[in-house]
């Protein structure tokens, strides 16, 4: 009986234990079907009733064994369901972000499980699905899920495009699906159009307006400007004309227009799409490693006055920390009045870089505005937040703050130049940044099992910190080209 005792709790006992540890497991090691919690805790709760009935008999013992056991249960079950990164791919080592070729062909069985695993976490994360789905969204659905109930095979390329069809109508350019092949073939003279600076202007004959409407379902977007990001990257690669509609069969013809005003017409097949080593060396492009060119730099021009921060990715970490410490003591010896960050080519990552920019700053507080996050069958909404600056008192600059920014700046690089403007701590000079401030972010990151296919989406809703503020966009205090921000930023330091 002693015997039966013991193994009844030892069973319960690691029964529990997994029924917690797949939580982690399901974030840091390995993807695992929402079935096995269901499993585990019908397991667990079944143990727990052999538990009563053979091996706890006193009523405190009983007590202690039902809470902790509805512990285990509720642990398991909130963080299957309510954990907005269950499964995501983002804190696992070694997943490729790799999807199949854009010509693999799938069955109708597998391109309905990857649909059903897209609108299964869409549903369970996007905020604007808490209550009901969007209606739109439904419709949409329903369109697409008709589509492959005629057929028996489809691309990843088809599957790709019916399935950001849906995503897309949420106007949230965080939340997406993508084609993202691992051996991409680029068109080879985008290098040097792009030295010459030249324009593109139209394809096969279409110009980039007409061919913005043709796509506006192709892609999730909140301004057109990131939509036109998204489009010119998929021109210059045959992947992304593929997916854009387009085949090289029979050659795409692509109209340049020159500094001076001329345009000309340029036919490329097939065998003019290179991969990437072919790419460079076509181009005589010196190999570098990515890794070794730093993200975040500066410069000070003593004779100006101004220390200019480029920041071309949203990375918090020591280097970054570092390079503001040493910038703005370098700016202290040479008193400098005026600093600049360049967030033109940023896109995104991590908010807290403008924190920790903005306690170098003269300010005693500021506000970082409002959001909401769901978690699942929840919620929860953060209010309006404001911080107390805990700042550098040895190296506090009390000089000009602007802020470059271009259609490029998303994400992160949006809430740096919002923080700065809605508190009136600086001036932005530029473009409006290629998001909005009142929308959606914070992703959880996932892979749709046949296809691979590539898929994102936001956790939070975002509100603008002034919510009196008419624009939906940041926009700049100095509207100007991106690629004249720089001279634009002379003239107004010059100017005061």
């Amino acid at each position: 009986m002693k015997t039966k005792k013991v193994l009844c709790i030892t069973i319960h006992i690691i029964l529990g234990l997994l029924a917690i540890a797949i939580v982690p497991a399901s974030v840091f090691l390995m993807q695992i079907p929402n079935y096995m919690t269901i499993l585990l805790c019908a397991g667990f709760f079944l143990s727990f009733i052999f538990c009563l009935k053979i091996a706890v008999k006193k009523r405190g013992g009983r007590i202690v064994l039902a809470i902790s056991s509805l512990f285990v249960i509720v642990v398991s079950v909130l963080g299957n369901y309510c954990n907005p990164y269950w499964n995501s791919i983002y804190f696992k080592g070694n997943v490729s972000y790799y999807s199949q070729t854009a010509d693999t062909v799938l069955t109708m069985e597998e391109a309905k499980e990857d649909l059903e695993y897209a609108m299964y976490y869409l549903d369970k994360l996007h905020p604007a699905f808490y209550g009901n789905v969007p209606s739109e969204v439904q419709e949409r659905y329903d369109m697409v899920r008709a589509k492959l109930n005629e057929t028996d095979r489809i691309t990843v390329c088809e599957l790709c495009q019916d399935i950001e069809y849906i995503f897309s109508v949420l106007r949230d350019g965080h939340s997406y699906v993508k084609l993202n092949v691992e051996e991409p073939h680029y068109m080879k003279d985008i290098h040097h159009f792009r030295e010459e600076n030249c324009v593109l202007t139209a394809i096969n004959g279409i110009d980039l307006e007409a061919l913005l409407k043709q796509t506006q379902d192709a892609y999730s977007y909140e301004v057109e400007s990131w939509q036109i990001r998204r489009l010119k990257d998929d021109l210059s690669t045959m992947e992304g004309l593929q997916y854009i509609g387009f085949s090289v069969d029979e050659g795409i013809v692509y109209t340049y227009e020159s500094e001076n005003g001329e345009r000309e017409d340029y036919t490329y097949y097939a065998e003019d799409f290179l991969l990437y080593d072919e790419y460079m060396e076509y181009n005589r492009i010196e190999e570098t490693q990515e890794d070794d060119e730093p993200f975040v730099y500066y410069e000070i021009d003593e004779e100006k006055s101004v220390a200019i921060l480029t920041l071309n990715s949203c990375k918090y970490n020591d280097e970054y920390k570092a390079c503001l410490k040493e910038m703005f003591t370098e700016m202290k010896e040479k008193q400098i009045g005026n600093v600049a960050v360049d967030l033109r080519a940023n896109g995104g990552g991590n908010s807290l870089v403008a924190d920790e920019f903005i306690r170098y700053l003269d300010v005693d507080t500021w506000n970082s505005g409002e959001y909401e996050w769901r978690f699942g069958w929840f919620r929860i909404p953060f209010k309006n937040t404001i911080v107390e600056n805990d700042r550098y008192n040895d190296l506090t600059f009390d000089g000009e703050v602007y802020i470059l920014t271009s259609a490029n700046s998303f994400s992160s690089a949006m809430l740096f130049p919002q923080y700065v403007k809605d508190n009136n701590m600086g001036t932005l000079i530029g473009e409006a940044p290629g998001n909005t401030p009142n929308g959606y972010g914070d992703v959880a990151g996932f892979k749709l099992p046949n296809s691979q296919l590539f898929m994102q989406i936001s956790t939070k809703e975002f509100f603008r910190v002034d919510r009196n503020n008419p624009s939906n966009l940041v926009e700049p205090d100095i509207p100007c080209e991106s690629d004249d921000a720089m001279e634009v930023l002379y003239e107004t330091i010059a100017g005061r």
